[in-house]
């Protein structure tokens, strides 16, 4: 007695055809496979193929970081910390991957690479609680400098934190379900990450800073350093010379006139070079997109997407609550119709392409005495017909609710055939099936086909990727009101993140990239990435106790201008591996990040100084400044 699901008998035969296919590799004929579980293991190949380059990426991160974090004597610099910033990060990776299994979240190919941004994000936080160290006086005691730290870094990277949590919330809840499970991991890796950096790696702070008062070696650490170094280490300032840089260096020369003159021009290249790549995107949803570089169904889902269903494609009519023909012969016309509305459509290979049982059991009952009554018994003679057998396939039948003892069908379907050019004529031509089949709607009328999942999503890409965007920029707005309380920094701080979202967009558009769930999973990732250049510096020009414009931006660069592009630098490091995963997939994301960096620091370190110092107000009182 077989046992076997439907399941399991298909993956057999799939197994044996390609042991069979494999067998006659030398033939002339070159063959090709699909079926959806194969596209459901093919996809999951991105998997397999981006986790090996972790490895690299943490070799990576830790080495920068490491270097980095050392300020030129063996007393002050932070190697250990920054490793166990690192360290701190994956800790937020492995607990955010547990809690969601545990409440049943599934993976997805998409999540692979939720541990490269969680650990350019946790990175990120790393170098500004790193940095606000650094920026205090080394001659308090260990205890004031960790309370001035986490007073000046833990609500910056709150912010930042909240921010891209709520991000990344928002997209969570988006429709198409590769979007809202990516938007879960990451949302859950941002909190847990700022959790162990407010707990963790501020007590791994503490330690640091005892060892530090106490003129231990950095690495060392059991290690006394000569009472001179000791001294002389004490009387250095924060980090000379990334300090020196960004306060004496960089801030004047973005403050000057002409400079901010000929980074507004460049600006405006920038943005319409944006607006124009947004204006190139369209929803496309291409399964070969999907697939890595080197998977055997890519052959045949190109021939498929240019040349097989530009041929044609059947569609398959359901009508799951069919009409009693015995009590109303108006209805066989009525079902006739259908099957004429859809001949009729734009894109239909027209009447000759349908097989509808009801046409050819019409031409069988002519020739019998017939009336209503006697409908289905005729429709059983007519299915014994040998040569009409294979329509039993296209009926259910059932008991009569009314009539004890007869039969009637219940449910049936059939196929009629259209021709498809591409993704967009597929998706206008569901919205036509659904247009026709909305006008049967008490008979329960659909079209279905296997790609129709793929058209839905279309549908919904565009209005899923602008309310989501609306809601983040809004949630943001928010965030940045309660923590920024300049109105015009505020202002340009989300200028500035909702210009980078448009680059990002657009220039993804102009590289190559169609709206599909892979693109607004990478838009709603810029987001919540994008703000922290932003914030950080707008953050903390709000909180500079200078009045002069020009000191004010010193001010905020020379303390944060550092941090800000370690967290770029890290964040490109992280990511930069993945352009070598052979996967059309990662390698977007990793385009994305690309561009998030490049965006992230023009705009945070370069752009929004000079946007602050040109229209911003300033307090001109101590009064005002309170």
């Amino acid at each position: 007695k077989l046992q076997e699901t439907a399941e399991i008998v298909g993956d057999a035969l799939e197994s044996a055809l390609k042991e069979y296919l494999a067998m006659n590799e030398q033939s002339l004929i070159k063959t090709a496979m699909f079926s959806f579980s194969m596209l459901k293991n093919e996809m999951n190949k991105n998997t397999l193929y981006t986790f090996p380059f972790i490895s690299l990426t943490l070799l990576l991160l830790v080495t920068f970081t490491i270097f980095s974090c050392m300020t030129g004597d063996w007393v002050t610099s932070k190697p250990l910390e920054a490793l166990m910033g690192v360290l701190s990060s994956s800790f937020a990776i492995i607990s955010a991957s547990g809690f969601m299994f545990l409440i049943g979240i599934p993976f997805i190919s998409q999540v692979t690479v939720m541990p490269f941004l969680a650990l350019a994000i946790g990175v990120d936080d790393t170098y500004v609680m790193l940095g606000a160290w650094q920026d205090t006086r080394r001659t308090l005691p260990p205890s004031k400098r960790m309370a001035l730290s986490l007073q000046e870094a833990g609500s910056a990277i709150t912010v930042t934190s909240i921010t891209s949590m709520l991000s990344f919330g928002i997209g969570s809840f988006s429709t198409t379900p590769a979007t809202s499970i990516f938007c879960r991991f990451i949302a859950m890796a941002i909190i847990f990450d700022w959790f162990y950096q407010v707990t963790f790696f501020a007590g791994v702070m503490a330690l640091g800073g005892k060892r530090e008062a106490v003129g231990n070696h950095c690495i060392f650490v059991w290690k006394k350093m000569p009472k001179e170094i000791v001294e002389k280490s004490k009387q250095t300032t924060v980090s000379s010379i990334t300090h020196v840089l960004f306060a004496d260096h960089i801030a004047p020369f973005l403050c000057h006139k002409i400079t901010r003159i000929i980074l507004i021009g460049i600006y405006g290249l920038y943005i319409f070079g944006a607006f124009y790549g947004c204006s190139l995107l369209r929803p496309n949803l291409m399964p070969s997109r999907l697939l890595v570089d080197d998977s055997p169904l890519t052959h045949y889902l190109r021939l498929a997407e240019t040349k097989i269903w530009s041929q044609g494609m059947m569609g398959r009519v359901y009508v799951n609550n069919a009409p009693d023909f015995t009590t109303d012969p108006n209805q066989v016309n009525i079902m006739l119709q259908l099957a004429e509305d859809l001949e009729n459509t734009t894109y239909s290979l027209g009447k000759n392409s349908t097989q509808f049982w009801l046409r050819e059991y019409l031409h069988y009952r002519q020739f019998f005495v017939s009336n209503d009554e006697n409908f289905y018994d005729i429709l059983e003679s007519f299915l014994n017909t040998s040569f009409n057998s294979h329509w039993n396939a296209y009926l259910s039948w059932a008991e009569h609710p009314t009539k004890p003892g007869k039969r009637y069908v219940n449910r049936f379907f059939f196929t009629t055939a259209f021709k498809i050019e591409d993704w967009k004529v597929r998706t206008a031509l569901l919205l036509q099936w659904r247009n026709i089949t909305s006008h049967y709607a008490k008979y329960e009328a659909l079209v279905f086909d296997e790609n129709n999942f793929y058209s839905d999503q279309m549908l919904e890409l565009q209005s899923t990727t602008l309310s989501s965007l609306g809601a983040a920029i809004l949630v943001m707005i928010i965030v940045c009101i309660l923590f920024i309380a300049d109105f015009s920094i505020v202002l340009w701080v989300i200028f500035a993140m909702i210009s980078m979202d448009i680059g990002i967009a657009g220039y993804l558009a102009l590289w190559g990239a169609d709206l599909d769930p892979t693109t607004v999973v990478n838009i709603l990732m810029s987001i919540g990435l994008c703000i922290d250049f932003a914030t950080h510096v707008g953050y903390r020009i709000y909180r500079s106790k200078c009045r002069n414009p020009d000191e004010r931006i010193r001010d905020a660069l020379g303390a944060v201008g550092w941090p800000v592009v370690q967290g770029g630098t890290s964040t490109f490091l992280a990511i930069i591996v993945m352009i070598l995963v052979p996967s059309n997939v990662v390698r977007m994301f990793a385009r994305t990040s690309i561009l998030v960096v490049l965006t992230g620091l023009f705009h945070g370190v370069i752009l929004l100084p000079v946007i602050i110092r040109t229209f911003a107000s300033y307090p001109n009182s101590e009064k005002n400044l309170q």
